[in-house]
């Protein structure tokens, strides 16, 4: 199963020419790919209370209801015949064969990846013009969408007083009509409004994340929070006799900046916090931790009967340390690991199951082993026999 890109454009060409840069219609770019996934099964999960759903309904042109799940049989029982989608986030996490879609695009780095949103429409149904903040790839999986696309727009040009948000001057420059099998893909910042054009349509949409400057900047403030040693004060010892108390020197704000600046510049620091950060978990994809744990003897005895693999929920990735070693990232936690490691730690982060042969190269690297544990013990890792 492999993405198909138009004639003549290879992965590299994709990212060189597309990537963040301007939208790509690909017919025909997924053929051997089985899009079965009901629209019953699909409100099935949107039942579900630790589920993300929820519902646009339009009833006029500038007359839109958003609702929240989890919703109940009595509400799709109830829907109007024409305009209004189901859509439900992370269907992914919750359906291994939707999960194996995510392998079309490997040429993007796995850490980059949100979520596969699914959503059902009948005919008429949309969630109007709008734009998005991250990139997209928009899979028609069933029926037919009708896509519309315009410049780059303004975020903040929106329709007032509604729940969704609605784009207030769209003006169309494109038009394609989606069939099963076809994607689209939209940068950021682009303005798009797709329309179902029967009761069967279902777009399967893989979203990649894009955390907002001030997000990365909070959460790279607190992991220098929670990592400066609190012993560490104020310092100046070649202070100089001034005349007037109240004035800060220059010589203060700069040794104020040289003591801040020995941790903005930490190269290391920022590279384990960006790890960390980029394999965080959403909040209510809470994984539970085994009970009981196991040690790592039992864990070795029980990996030579059965396999591990990843928690559904959770998130992976790694990265050489800029000296020596490695790094493995899970779930917003770190470990480190030596670089002998590095076949065992792409193969832990790839793989779709891990057996005993997982330890090939690492199975007297105590590290490691603590490691494995650690993971199968936070429920990261899990046995299967499947």
């Amino acid at each position: 199963m492999q993405l198909n890109l138009p004639a003549a454009l290879s992965a590299q060409d994709f990212l060189n020419s597309y990537w963040q840069k301007k939208p790509l219609l690909m017919r025909n770019a997924i053929q051997d790919y089985d899009f079965s996934l009901s629209p019953e099964e699909l409100a099935g999960l949107a039942c579900e209370e630790d589920i993300e759903s929820r519902m646009v309904l339009q009833h006029g042109s500038n007359d839109w209801e958003l609702r929240h799940g989890p919703f109940d049989e009595d509400t799709f029982a109830q829907l109007p015949k024409t305009n209004w989608t189901l859509l439900v986030q992370d269907v992914d996490k919750y359906i291994p064969h939707v999960a194996s879609l995510m392998h079309l695009f490997r040429f993007i780095p796995s850490w980059r990846f949100d979520d596969i949103m699914i959503s059902y429409a009948v005919a008429g149904g949309s969630v109007g013009p709008h734009t998005d903040t991250y990139d997209v790839f928009l899979i028609q999986a069933q029926g037919k969408r009708r896509w519309q696309i315009g410049n780059k727009a303004s975020s903040d040009a929106l329709l007032p007083d509604l729940p969704v948000r609605i784009l207030a001057d769209f003006a169309p420059e494109e038009e394609w009509l989606l069939e099963p099998g076809d994607v689209l893909y939209l940068p950021p910042g682009v303005a798009h409004w797709g329309i179902a054009e029967d009761d069967s349509c279902m777009t399967w949409s893989v979203g990649l994340r894009a955390p907002s400057v001030p997000e990365m900047l909070g959460s790279f403030t607190q992991y220098l929070l929670d990592h400066v040693p609190e012993s560490l004060h104020y310092i100046d010892p070649d202070l100089k006799p001034q005349d007037r108390p109240a004035e800060i020197k220059a010589a203060a704000f700069a040794q104020a900046d040289k003591q801040l600046q020995t941790w903005l510049d930490d190269v290391d620091l920022k590279q384990r916090w960006f790890g960390c950060f980029s394999t965080e978990v959403k909040e209510h994809l809470f994984i539970e931790a085994l009970e009981p744990p196991l040690s790592t003897k039992q864990l070795l005895r029980k990996l030579e009967h059965g396999f591990l693999k990843r928690h559904p929920f959770s998130r992976y990735a790694w990265s050489e340390r800029t000296h020596d070693g490695l790094y493995l990232f899970v779930c917003g936690e770190v470990f480190e690991l030596p670089a002998s490691c590095k076949d065992t730690l792409i193969q832990l982060c790839e793989a779709p199951r891990l057996g005993s042969d997982l330890l090939a190269n690492c199975h007297h690297d105590k590290s490691f082993l603590h490691v494995l544990t650690e993971l199968v013990n936070q429920n990261w890792l899990e046995f299967s026999h499947d």
